[in-house]
C-alpha cells in the first residue's frame, strides 16, 4: 500500500512539475518576445499582470498599441491605426502577429463608407489572397504609410 501510495504522489509531483516548467517557460519566453516592442509605451486600462496591453499616441496622431498573448498562447499582436477624423475613433488600422519562429504575419482592417475589410496582407503591403488584390489596391496609399510606421516603430523585417 505504502508503495501505492508513493507512486501515486510522484506521479502528481511529476505533473505539477511539468505543469510549473511549462508555465515559467511560457511567462519568461512572452516577456522576452514582447518586452522590446513596448519600449516607451504606457500601459492601457485592459492591461492585466497576465496579459499585458501598450499604447502610444505619436505626435501625428498615430495610435500604436501591443497586447501580449492570452495565457499559455504564443499569439499576440502589435497595431498601428491612422489618426482619428471627425470625432470617429475608428480607423482603418494594421495588426502585425509576431510569430514564435520569428516572422511576422499581417493584416489590415479598412473601412470604405459603410463598408468594412479585414484583409490578410504580405510584409509589402500587397494582399495575401487574390479575390483581395482590389481592395488593397484603393487602400495603396493607407496600407504603405501604416507598413511603414510599423516597420519603422518596431524594426520589423
Amino acid at each position: 500500500m505504502k508503495s501505492g501510495k508513493k507512486t501515486v504522489l510522484k506521479i502528481i509531483l511529476g505533473i505539477l512539475a511539468v505543469f510549473s516548467l511549462l508555465n515559467v517557460s511560457w511567462y519568461i519566453w512572452r516577456m522576452v518576445k514582447y518586452d522590446a516592442y513596448c519600449k516607451g509605451m504606457e500601459k492601457t486600462v485592459f492591461a492585466t499582470w497576465i496579459v499585458p496591453r501598450y499604447k502610444h499616441v505619436d505626435a501625428d496622431g498615430y495610435d500604436y498599441g501591443v497586447k501580449y498573448p492570452e495565457y499559455l498562447s504564443f499569439t499576440g499582436n502589435m497595431s498601428v491605426g491612422l489618426p482619428a477624423k471627425d470625432d470617429n475613433p475608428f480607423t482603418d488600422f494594421l495588426i502585425v502577429w509576431p510569430k514564435v519562429s520569428g516572422k511576422y504575419e499581417y493584416g489590415v482592417s479598412l473601412s470604405e463608407g459603410r463598408n468594412n475589410y479585414q484583409i490578410y496582407i504580405n510584409s509589402d503591403g500587397s494582399a495575401v489572397h487574390p479575390e483581395d488584390r482590389e481592395i488593397v489596391a484603393r487602400f495603396r496609399e493607407s496600407i504603405n504609410d501604416l507598413l511603414h510606421r510599423a516597420k519603422s516603430m518596431w524594426d520589423l523585417e
